[in-house]
């Protein structure tokens, strides 16, 4: 009995835990976490004309995301495409931090 019991709740949390991350604000809020450090990689990335046209892409699209994620008609989206849409902005906000972490130091000397 309190194994089923455990098992029951693990469920409930789990679900409670996809409901959340699946949750429009939570997909609008990482979406603005996404756009900040597009801005951020902007700044410090070399100015590679390739790179910086991907940079920028990323940041147009994560505006316009956040636009289309505060419109009622988001929450109509089934959960599969929203947990697809979630799982591309963790992968693109680990590209950026992979890119921003690659970046060469601006001077020689260590600060």
């Amino acid at each position: 009995m309190l194994h089923w019991l455990q098992r029951k709740w693990r469920a409930l949390c789990s679900a409670r835990r996809a409901a959340k991350e699946q949750n429009p604000g939570g997909i609008l809020r990482l979406a603005r976490e996404v756009r900040a450090l597009a801005e951020a990689a902007r700044r410090v990335c070399p100015p590679e004309r390739k790179l910086l046209a991907r940079i920028d892409a990323v940041h147009e699209e994560m505006g316009r995301l956040a636009s289309l994620a505060e419109t009622p008609e988001f929450r109509r989206l089934d959960s599969g495409k929203r947990q697809q849409l979630r799982k591309g902005l963790v992968q693109s906000r680990e590209q950026l931090l992979r890119v921003m972490g690659q970046v060469p130091a601006p001077t020689r000397l260590l600060q």
